[in-house]
């Protein structure tokens, strides 16, 4: 019993030390993982990951989350005054050139000082002889003045005189029209009194029948009187002196036709005179109507010059007023010209003063540079990006880089991209940086972007993987022999790129799973809004993440929802997951747009009962965190996603080395509430 107690004393005994031993070795394994990350920052390598330590009130613990947060406001340091190198550098270039530009516009201003003495004094004798020829010139505006209104009279005159020609012509075409009518009348009454003349001629005719016939009925009693005889004298006699009668009446009735005729024939030529007349008038009205018109038109025109006459007067008096103005405004220059010969010297003297000045401030800026290259050598000494090689290329080396630009983690990717063109400006190189924008146009700006690459024959197209719209395109730039590098995440398999750097997604997924269990005290429910699974990255993110809590029975995943990637959806989305949710906990954000979810949570009044895990780091996140709003955000280091790719691929191109793998994974860092407080922001 006694040995039996013995052994189990012994047992318990050995067990406390190999528990001691086991606690020794694991605080001494973290020891050294936290000394072996420390050498690497003493030799500068600050581009390592945070060291994970189980645990939070042990001293390693302790010690890990103090290297943690020394290590990242290092790098965002280094990070920040890298941007601030390209925004210095830009303006102590900017500055430089306007510091040279303004002192060569002194030295000209010193140097024309003088010939602007010369000009002034010339400018006198100019304006003073200006003064002469405008006097002279108003005189002759008056003469002309004079001489417009002599012909304004005459014009005057002349329109009276045709006005009183047009009513004389008027008054005579009147007086003709009545005398065409009178002579229509006379021929008329011609022509009737013709007609009773041919009427009594036609009785003439008739008269000479009868007389004829009398004749007949003489010469026919004269025979029946000789064959009566005695009985028939009487008779005979009667018929003797109807038949003188006849020959009387006929000789008569002769003379009167012959009366006739001549009267007739008088009365045809009196027709022709009167119908000569008429066309006379007729001819004679037309000529009058054509005179008349002229007339008319001699007014007309008459008028019009009248008043061309008395716009040209308006304007004789407006340039005779201009005249007056711009004799006192020549006095005025006359007198301004006297004041610049005076301050021409003064101006010298400031010139020259300006001129040290400049050269003081080319001094300070020069200064400025060094200051600058100082810094930047200083910044060499800290490995946080891939350094390009001291060696250039004879032909210039073309690279093409694409990204977006709709939220936070975009412009810490800018920034990286800023500071390879920066480092590669030196360099035979030329970096292209595209910023793609818009949704429903993106990919025929991608297919655009990447034919114009391979029409301008460039080495190397750096893009997001996910921006798979121009894939045709891709594939024919990659048998062009243009190199194709991708990042954020990977593109589809069939584009054969040569490298792709991007933050390990799994990873990233259960670092964010992890931070949710910690914020949880592993019990909770939780809710994620993810994008297109499509997108690899996405896929890897939330499936990393439902496969690592599966093995925790008490937090549960109890809502998914799809996002379209956009901030007003992403919030809506959040929007109606807390509404619709109860008892939701933690929402894990898949995709971007971290401060719309939160916006979300702040707007429903949720803070304290619903937080948010989602990826990248910014002034307004950690803000977030500090108010409990974000529970955790896992950072890809945006700045060397952007920076690393295009340096990456510089080095290959120029040293046609191939790279060691083609999948550089980013660096992941997690901030919370235990390490927020230690950070800074860039």
């Amino acid at each position: 019993m006694a040995d039996g107690v013995f052994i189990a004393i012994i047992i318990v005994e050995a067990l406390a030390i190999l528990a001691l031993a086991g606690v020794l070795i694991a605080k001494n394994m973290a020891h050294q993982k936290i000394m072996s990350k420390a050498q690497e920052i003493v030799q500068g390598k600050l581009n390592v990951e945070d060291i994970q330590v189980n645990g939070s009130e042990n001293m390693s613990a302790v010690m890990a989350s103090a290297f943690n947060s020394i290590k990242s406001n290092l790098m965002t340091f280094v990070e920040a005054t890298k941007g601030n190198v390209v925004v210095l550098s830009d303006a102590i270039d900017t500055l430089s050139k306007s510091v040279e530009a303004n002192q060569q516009g002194n030295e000209q201003i010193a140097d024309g000082v003088s010939a602007v003495a010369v000009k002034a004094s010339e400018q006198l004798d100019l304006v003073k002889e200006n003064l002469d020829i405008i006097e002279e010139n108003g005189a002759k505006m008056d003469e002309i003045d004079a001489s417009m209104k002599n012909i304004k009279k005459v014009l005057d005159d002349t329109v009276s005189v045709c006005e009183g020609g047009l009513q004389n012509l008027s008054s005579y075409e009147s007086d003709m029209e009545v005398v065409t009518l009178d002579l229509n009348n006379i021929n008329e009454i011609l022509n009737e009194f013709n007609d009773e003349i041919a009427r009594i001629e036609e009785v003439g005719d008739f008269i000479i029948g009868v007389s004829e016939q009398l004749r007949l009925l003489a010469f026919n009693a004269s025979i029946e009187a000789a064959r009566a005889g005695q009985a028939g004298k009487g008779f005979a006699v009667v018929a003797d002196e109807m038949n003188e009668m006849s020959v009387k009446t006929k000789e008569g009735m002769g003379r009167i036709n012959e009366i006739v005729k001549e009267i007739i024939d008088t009365s045809k030529q009196v027709n022709v005179s009167i119908k000569t007349c008429e066309n006379r008038f007729n001819e004679s009205k037309d000529t009058f109507t054509i005179v008349n018109k002229s007339f008319k038109s001699i007014n007309q025109h008459s008028n019009k010059i009248n008043d061309k006459i008395n716009d040209i007067s308006d304007k004789i008096d407006v340039i005779a007023n201009n005249s007056d103005l711009s004799k006192e405004k020549a006095a005025n220059l006359y007198d301004a010209s006297i004041a610049i010969s005076e301050n021409t010297r003064e101006i010298a003297a400031a010139s020259q003063e300006t001129a040290a000045e400049s050269s003081q401030i080319g001094a300070n800026v020069d200064a400025l540079g060094n200051m600058l290259t100082g810094i930047q050598n200083l910044l060499k000494q800290f490995s946080t990006a891939v350094v390009p090689i001291e060696k250039d290329r004879a032909k210039k080396v073309k690279i093409a880089v694409m990204s977006m630009l709709d939220n936070d983690f975009w412009y810490g990717v800018r920034r990286g991209i800023y500071y390879a063109q920066k480092e590669l400006s030196d360099r035979n190189a030329e970096v292209d940086y595209m910023i793609c924008g818009g949704v429903e146009d993106l990919d025929s700006q991608v297919r655009g972007y990447v034919e114009n690459c391979i029409a301008d024959n460039f080495d190397a197209i750096v893009l997001p993987g996910f921006l798979g719209g121009a894939n045709d395109q891709l594939k024919e730039a990659i048998s062009k022999g243009i190199k194709v590098v991708t990042y954020n995440c990977d593109c589809a398999p069939e584009i054969k790129r040569v490298a792709c750097f991007s933050p390990d997604s799994q990873c990233a997924g259960i670092m964010a799973a992890k931070a949710t269990e910690r914020f949880l005290n592993k019990s909770g429910r939780v809710g994620i809004i993810y994008g297109d699974l499509t997108v690899g990255v996405y896929t890897e993110r939330k499936e990393t993440f439902e496969n690592y809590l599966a093995g925790n029975k008490n937090i549960k995943i109890v809502k998914c929802v799809e996002s379209l990637e956009s901030p007003e959806d992403t919030y809506n989305k959040a929007i109606d997951m807390i509404k619709t949710t109860p008892d939701l906990d933690v929402i894990y954000l898949v995709t971007g747009f971290p401060l719309d979810v939160a916006r979300a949570i702040v707007d429903t009044g949720s803070i304290g009962r619903v937080s948010l895990v989602s990826f990248d780091h910014s002034k307004e996140i950690y803000d977030y965190i500090k108010k409990g709003v974000i529970a955790a955000a896992i950072g890809q280091d945006p700045f060397g996603q952007g920076h690393d790719p295009i340096i990456s691929i510089y080095n290959n191109i120029v040293t046609n080395s191939p790279f060691a793998t083609d999948h550089i994974a980013c660096r992941l860092s997690v901030v919370d509430k235990s390490n927020v407080n230690t950070l800074v922001d860039a």
